[in-house]
């Protein structure tokens, strides 16, 4: 090739930079930053990499900091990233998010009375499987049994729609998949060792940080759709919470000692869900195993609530269908689908 065409294949190039989204190219100068080696990156060494000029990486940077990034700038060295805005950066996600099903299309609100309410009503218009509702807060978040959940700024709120082909008595076993997924995450990607307490809790140094609720739509022999609703507290201000809840609840930040960036932290937890949803879909067992080794809950003295008795005895297991095996104090068997469970040895029970 000519050096003429070279350049002007570069020139092409350039201008091709240029005229992208600007939000694009805010995306690629962060990436540039997040990669950087030695902390810094030079404004010369950006245009370079984007092809751009560094009036427009300058112009860019400028933006970034308005949006809440925390972008110094040393003169020689040039810029580093060193801190993230507390929001849902939906062009980060779509950049970094790499799943097969969970999360290829989301739908992010920054306010909505029930992230379930939505998924619920797009999955009876046909959404497709693994549309992600996602929202920074909640107006009329609930829990399980008709509760109210506390749904703050800073946490996740997150709502995916599935359409497993299994029969109606399994579905409480989506809710034992999106657990493991939840607390893998947790785990692998942030170091937080979290446990599972059955049915739909997740516990971090005996408090509860996050809460899952899962609805349905179903025929007599088979599953339509399912939402699996998951909310975390992240970054909440735990003040903001009653003194009785917040005796038992706990965050993600006041377990690290630092607040966490809630983008990378849904883009794991989304790819967990992606993983763990396929396991389940290939073998129950695999799920069922992976929640075994999680959980908080066997081998202790409980108390399980419902509309109609409480039982007390001791959490055996979890059957194939995901409902929890109590021995009772005169050795008889009950498997429970549903109700309040309460850990005897230190009541850690429940969410409002």
């Amino acid at each position: 090739m000519s050096s003429q065409r070279r350049e002007a294949g570069q020139r092409m190039r350039g201008h091709a930079r240029a005229s992208a989204p600007e939000p694009l190219l805010r995306n690629e100068i962060l990436r540039v930053l997040r990669s950087a080696s030695t902390g810094y990156c030079s404004g010369a060494e950006l245009a370079a990499q984007l092809q751009v000029s560094r009036t427009a990486v300058w112009k860019h940077i400028r933006a970034l900091a308005e949006e809440g990034y925390g972008i110094d700038a040393v003169p020689s060295q040039g810029y580093r990233l060193k801190s993230l805005p507390d929001r849902i950066r939906m062009d980060d996600l779509r950049g970094r998010l790499a799943t097969q099903v969970v999360g290829r299309t989301v739908r992010y609100l920054a306010e909505v009375p029930s992230t379930n309410t939505l998924a619920m009503e797009l999955a009876q218009q046909g959404a497709d499987e693994g549309t992600a509702v996602v929202a920074e807060q909640q107006t009329c978040g609930r829990g399980r049994l008709g509760r109210v959940w506390v749904s703050s700024r800073g946490n996740l709120h997150l709502s995916v729609i599935l359409r497993p082909a299994i029969a109606v008595q399994k579905a409480p076993l989506v809710t034992l998949m999106g657990a493991v997924a939840v607390a893998t995450a947790l785990a692998e990607s942030q170091g937080l060792p979290a446990g599972i307490k059955w049915p739909n809790d997740i516990m971090l140094e005996g408090k509860k940080c996050c809460g899952l609720l899962t609805e349905m739509s179903s025929e007599p022999d088979r599953v339509r759709h399912i939402v699996l609703g998951i909310g975390v507290n992240v970054n909440m201000d735990l003040q903001a919470l009653s003194p009785e809840v917040r005796q038992r609840s706990t965050s993600l930040a006041a377990a690290r000692g630092a607040p966490l960036d809630r983008t990378g932290l849904l883009t794991d937890l989304l790819e967990q869900l992606d993983r763990w949803y396929a396991s389940f879909l290939r073998s129950e067992g695999t799920v069922i195993e992976a929640w075994r080794r999680l959980n908080v809950t066997l081998g202790r003295s409980v108390s399980v609530s419902s509309r109609d008795e409480t039982i007390e005895g001791e959490a055996r297991d979890v059957d194939g269908d995901g409902r929890l095996i109590i021995r009772m104090p005169d050795g008889r068997e009950r498997a429970g689908a549903s109700g309040e469970v309460t850990i005897n040895k230190d009541r850690a029970a429940g969410w409002v």
